[in-house]
């Protein structure tokens, strides 16, 4: 569908990779290609999760249709198989629960890949992996539709895309299970020397999926239960979300309960609030801030940051004092989120400053506090733990640790206790000369730091989701996020 080059951002000083469309189409199907592939960037561009691609640009070039998206160093699971054939269990589990962890991030927007396979991820020198091309992928806001045609990779589709039925998060988890099975077995469950594929799509129909252990007796009988529930040929029989068939891999390859770290339990919450009040809550807050009067602000642009303060100050009101709470989940990487985690302690403050005889708005800062009375905990080998400490360092997260080691005394993994304790902050600050506003975050809405620049038309329409934002839910911010610099 296209292909992929290194290039440099001259701008940014960056390394990027971008993919173009190939345009060796009839003119007929060209549109529609172009349109899709569009979509690919849409789809990907408003996810922000460690184990999914980023997406920085899209558009057209005269005639030629390009993303921009960050450059993987590593190789994709396609070649990582084909350079050493059936992987090991331990690292085979850990990467499809990683890709199990970023599917159960797009399956929070309704966003579904449908094309999962082992060249659509790839695997850093750190054993990161991470999805890419969402060029097929259906976003719920799409009004394209593909009747009649059979779009994925015929290995790997589910049976409902063969049946042409509507299709959910759940058929890029059956896909993940084909991709486990192969890492495996060094083959797909449904395939067979000298097959079609429209025999190959029968057998994904209506063919049971042999048992794992009977090619690889070693493997654990609890694996092969993963694997029969994920490739279940009825959607409602597989795991309900990917994130539950991350956990299920992640407990395969856990050290015995000798080093394992006492976690709390989460306590009872009958009166939690709904995300249905949530939406809604928001949804007015929007309408209040707008209508709002600002009136002594001097310029019109000052007037937008000091909306933005009232905004912020009655978000804070509504939502993070809210009673009873509104709980918020942030990703970390390996780890996919953590323990939901109560807002409270909310402020903002307005800073102003002399322009020319007028008193204008500076910077606007919002800061509150999330906290969970239980523990994230995750064991990992020593290379991944480094990776690790490094994001929970940024985020300033605390936690604990230990190193596990046989009775040689050889240390082969390390095993993390994580308070859920952290502060969040966003800064707006003005550009009156560039027109524009920059937004500093840090622990909003993702761990760690992020930055936003809007132009002052930009930022009128996009601050009013910051609600959206704060809750990592779909938004403008999305799009608009700058890439990390080295100080970050």
């Amino acid at each position: 569908m296209g292909t992929v080059y290194r290039a440099l951002d001259s701008v940014l000083e960056r390394t990027v990779a971008i993919k173009t469309l190939n345009r060796d189409l009839p003119d007929d199907e060209l549109a529609e290609m172009q349109a899709r592939f569009v979509r690919e960037a849409k789809s990907a561009g408003r996810l922000n999760h460690p184990n999914i691609v980023t997406v920085y640009d899209a558009g057209v070039a005269g005639e030629v249709a390009y993303i921009a998206m960050e450059y993987l160093e590593g190789q994709s699971l396609q070649q990582l198989m084909k350079s050493g054939g059936a992987l090991p269990l331990d690292k085979a589990v850990d990467i499809v629960a990683q890709v199990a962890e970023g599917l159960d991030y797009a399956g929070r927007f309704g966003i579904v890949h449908r094309d999962i396979k082992p060249a659509n991820i790839m695997v850093s020198p750190e054993g990161l992996a991470t999805i890419t091309d969402f060029g097929v992928a259906r976003v719920p806001s799409s009004s394209m539709t593909d009747a009649g045609k059979l779009l994925g990779s015929p290995k790997y589709i589910a049976p409902e895309q063969v049946r042409e039925q509507p299709i959910d998060p759940r058929a890029d988890i059956f896909s993940l299970g084909v991709v486990l099975y192969e890492m495996l077995v060094g083959k797909t469950p449904f395939e067979a020397p000298g097959l079609d594929v429209l025999s190959l799509l029968d057998r994904i129909v209506a063919e049971p999926v042999a048992p794992v252990v009977q090619q690889r007796p070693e493997l654990p009988a609890a694996l092969d239960a993963i694997l029969q529930r994920a490739l279940a040929k009825e959607p409602a029989q597989r795991f309900q979300r990917a994130g539950e068939l991350a956990q299920r891999l992640r407990q395969l390859s856990l050290p015995p309960e000798s080093v394992q770290f006492d976690v709390d339990a989460e306590p009872p919450r009958e009166a939690r609030t709904t995300q249905a009040s949530l939406s809604k809550l928001l949804a007015d807050l929007e309408a209040f801030s707008r209508g709002a009067s600002s009136a002594e602000a001097a310029n019109e642009f000052s007037m937008r940051l000091r909306k933005a303060f009232h905004y912020l100050e009655e978000l804070v009101r509504r939502v993070i004092h809210a009673s009873p709470p509104f709980a918020v989940k942030l990703d970390v990487i390996y780890l996919g989120a953590l323990p939901a985690a109560d807002m409270s302690n909310g402020r903002v403050e307005c800073a102003t400053k002399r322009l020319g005889d007028a008193e204008v708005v500076d910077c606007v800062t919002l800061t509150y506090r999330m906290k969970s009375s239980r523990k994230a905990r995750i064991v990992l080998n020593r290379s991944k733990a480094g990776v690790l400490k490094r994001h929970l360092d940024q985020a300033r997260l605390n936690f604990d640790s230990r190193e596990v080691t046989d009775d040689a005394g050889t240390v082969h993994v390390e095993a993390f206790l994580i308070d859920v304790d952290l502060i969040a902050t966003a800064t707006l600050r003005g550009d009156y000369e560039g027109q524009s506003v920059e937004i500093v975050c840090e622990n909003v809405g993702v761990l760690g730091p992020a930055k936003y620049r809007l132009a002052s038309g930009e930022f009128d329409e996009a601050i009013w989701e910051f609600g959206q934002l704060l809750f990592g839910l779909p938004s403008r911010f999305a799009g608009l996020r700058l890439p990390a610099s080295k100080d970050d």
